[in-house]
């Protein structure tokens, strides 16, 4: 599918450009970008009193393109919000939907990276390069993590058709290796048509200690501290909006938001958790039961619409104990009131947007989740959402002992896959199951004044995130570019929904293929092939295999909306065409091959150690990702600190590594030499030695020795200074899982959730450390 059929433009050839004194001169040909220099049509002269200009003007949007506010938040599950008949208040999704229209067949790719690359491209993942996780590339064609040349986004699209263009929060489409200040930096927002990128470029963050950037270069310890980060994303789109108006005043912009928010950790101040004491005692069993009806009565699902059983796999909540049912019903509290913290802060955009005067020319989309709920966290849940995800279980006791601290700063919380599957009503399984509409459905809502036909409707058409750039190119009447910055352009795999603002086409012919860590799906006219691996989302296939079998099943999405009776014993011959279907399609866009491995599994398979044995920091301002440096654990190092202190009672960080939720600190307590091993906030395995010695004022070097016999066993650190032993300990276990995403390797300084608490803030050394050397033996 396409474009809609472009239809030049009648512009003024003459009129005042935007910031200039000079004509604006309209462009005929904008399907190559950037477009050219008009040529000069002046006369030229040896004195500048005998030559005449030529009118020159800055390349212009379309008179009336609309300003664009796209909106896409994590792991919302259809059923969560209530504008889609869900159980937490969402009063600002709620009345753009009012005025706007829902569509209740929008789909997803089922995981972040790929639905971040569908969005903005408008070609489907594969094809864009992103078929998994932008963390790592496997070397096919279909996984290389970043979006291609071939594949411009509409931030460059836009930009280079003369909007300007801006980025908010989550982007998560960077390879690891490429998160420093090294670069390289095109996989970067504003290597991808973004002028200004304020956001974190990893798969969650912190929401109270978030590490984040501002273009490429990290924003400062200290700066927005006392804000939630939602609030400072949305604090930074409206004071960006103030100075591009004041600048250009009525050029169009495309602004971008994506706030992270609901993924894990789930963090939001007490006073929102507050609101909803008490409302998910019920558990998810009932949960999804009342989402269902209040779906129905509200006509967000078609009348007969069936509620889908619960999984097997998912425990029922009345097998619970009641300190479970407790802990569980506290985890949905923390997760409702984020969601609903959220939606007060894109409330804030809005009215700003309104009290500007700028709402009514602003196309907003809104996409509620880059996929269905999250369940990574499996039956148990988790207050370490990396930790658990490392298939490392928590201790029970320990996860219970934190009840009350769930949303605050000291937990990194994901809920049960019980919550995702409720919000996920009324269809089956969650996040990752791309052959399930549990994972690949999500709520969508446009809003523009004066463009919908019908306020408050809910559309039925099939969708899908790759239609959201051609819509937005549509409403600016912008053409697909065939060319971009010299490379030639692959056709849009999306089709605009703007038509459907004034004519919903629910029955409207589309093929549109899923694929995500070896689940397969394939929409066709109604119809839908599943192709099911048997992996649940928190678990793992090994990095060599076995290669699992797939169980096919075939739906009629036209009369069973939420995909709960399987077809294919009575339509074989529709089945297997299905497949070849899929099997067509998955060539021509790069699916193949199928990689069924998730996480590490899938990491260490392409994993190529770094052959260098000795690493050099030049001063105490250095930050590397935890991830992607030297790997300082399950392995021997020896690492010297030359420093210079302020006076032999000096605080603060000398190296730290990640963060409380899995990190270590080599540290200075009052002068004494100190060493915390956090595997993670569980007191039975944080471990910590301070010496009784202290270093004197001025010049020293300090040694951390890492010894240990083999990855995973136990490891003594030995702290040494000027030839003497200052401090040993002994940890049982040399590996952790560096946490959360964006957590860093930091000298003299510990940035972002700190390992430890320190006595200078951010643990900032108290003097000054100009090398660090890192060797393996």
């Amino acid at each position: 599918m396409g474009m809609p059929t472009f239809r030049p433009l009648k512009l003024a050839a003459a009129g005042l450009a935007i910031g200039t004194c000079t004509p604006a001169i309209a462009q005929a040909d904008r399907t190559v970008l950037p477009i050219p220099r008009a040529p000069f049509t002046g006369t030229m002269a040896d004195n500048v009193l005998d030559a005449t200009p030529s009118p020159s003007a800055p390349v212009r949007a379309p008179q009336g393109a609309p300003n664009v506010l796209l909106f896409m938040s994590d792991d919302v599950g259809f059923a969560m919000s209530s504008a889609f008949g869900g159980p937490v208040p969402t009063p600002n999704f709620d009345r753009l939907a009012r005025t706007g229209e829902r569509f209740n067949r929008f789909n997803t790719t089922g995981i972040c990276s790929p639905s971040r690359a569908a969005l903005l491209t408008g070609r489907n993942h594969h094809n864009a390069g992103v078929g998994w996780l932008s963390d790592l590339s496997t070397g096919f064609p279909g996984y290389n993590g970043r979006m291609q040349p071939d594949t411009a986004t509409v931030a460059q699209i836009l930009r280079l058709n003369g909007y300007n263009t801006a980025m908010f929060g989550k982007h998560h489409n960077i390879p690891a290796q490429e998160r420093s200040e090294a670069g390289p930096f095109d996989a970067w927002p504003t290597g991808l048509g973004f002028e200004y990128f304020f956001g974190f470029p990893n798969g969650d963050s912190d929401q109270y200690s978030p590490e984040l950037y501002r273009g490429i270069s990290r924003v400062g310890p200290g700066d927005g501290e006392g804000k939630m980060l939602d609030e400072r994303l949305a604090d930074d789109l409206i004071r960006w909006v103030h100075n591009q108006q004041a600048g250009a005043p009525g050029k169009p912009f495309l602004a971008y938001l994506a706030p992270g928010s609901a993924h894990a950790p789930h963090q939001v101040p007490p006073e929102w958790i507050a609101r909803f004491k008490g409302q998910f005692d019920q558990g998810w069993d009932a949960m999804r039961i009342e989402t269902w009806r209040r779906q129905l009565s509200m006509g967000i699902i078609p009348k007969g619409t069936k509620l889908t059983p619960r999984p097997t796999e998912i425990p029922a909540w009345d097998t619970l104990s009641p300190q479970e049912k407790a802990f569980h019903a506290r985890t949905m509290e923390v997760a409702a009131a984020q969601l609903a913290f959220q939606d007060a802060q894109l409330g804030r955009v809005i009215d700003e947007l309104q009290r500007m005067g700028l709402l009514n020319n602003t196309l907003v989309a809104v996409v509620l989740g880059d996929n269905g709920a999250s369940g990574e966290a499996g039956p148990e849940g988790t207050i370490d959402e990396l930790r658990g995800m490392d298939h490392i279980p928590e201790r029970k006791a320990w996860m219970l002992a934190n009840i009350d601290k769930l949303g605050g700063p000291e937990t990194y919380e994901n809920y049960s896959v019980g919550w995702a599957w409720a919000m996920n009503t009324p269809f089956r399984w969650v996040k990752q199951y791309a052959d399930m509409l549990g994972g690949i459905r999500n709520g969508m809502i446009l809003n523009w004044a004066g463009h919908v036909a019908d306020p408050g409707s809910i559309c039925g058409e099939f969708s899908h995130l790759i239609d959201i750039t051609p819509t937005i190119l549509d409403a600016a009447r912008l053409p697909a570019p065939k060319e971009v910055l010299g490379t030639m352009q692959k056709p849009m795999d999306g089709t605009s929904l703007l038509p459907a603002l004034q004519t919903c086409e629910a029955d409207k012919p589309r093929t549109q293929y899923f694929e995500i860590g070896g689940k397969m799906g394939l929409y066709h006219d109604g119809w839908f092939l599943s192709g099911e691996d048997g992996r649940t989302s928190w678990e793992n296939v090994p990095p060599g295999g076995p290669k699992p079998k797939i169980t096919w099943t075939l739906y009629n999405l036209d009369k069973d909306f939420s995909q709960s009776t399987d077809l294919s014993a009575q339509y074989p011959k529709r089945l297997e065409t299905m497949k070849a279907l899929f099997h067509k399609e998955g060539e021509k866009n790069n699916v193949f091959p199928i990689d069924h491995r998730f996480g590490m599994a899938r990491a260490m398979a392409v994993m190529h150690p770094d052959p260098r044995k000795h690493f050099d920091f030049w001063g105490k301002d250095v930050s590397i990702p935890a991830v992607g440096g030297p790997v300082l654990m399950a392995r021997p190092f020896t690492l010297k600190a030359d420093l210079r202190l302020d006076s032999a009672q000096a605080s603060g960080a000398v190296v730290a590594l990640g963060s409380w939720f899995g990190g270590w600190s080599l540290y200075l307590d009052q002068g004494h030499p100190a060493f915390v091993w956090a595997r993670s906030t569980d007191p039975q395995e944080t471990f910590r030695v301070v010496s009784d010695k202290t270093l004197p004022q001025g010049a020293s070097t300090l040694t951390l020795r890492f010894q240990t016999q083999k990855p995973g066993g136990p490891a003594q650190i030995v702290l040494n200074a000027d030839g003497q032993d200052y401090a040993r300990l002994d940890v049982p276990v040399n590996y952790f899982q560096p946490a959360g995403n964006g957590e860093s390797l930091d000298v003299g300084r510990d940035l972002g959730v700190p390992v430890t608490k320190y006595r200078t803030p951010h643990g900032q050394i108290e003097g000054d450390v100009p090398h660090v050397t890192i060797d393996y033996p």
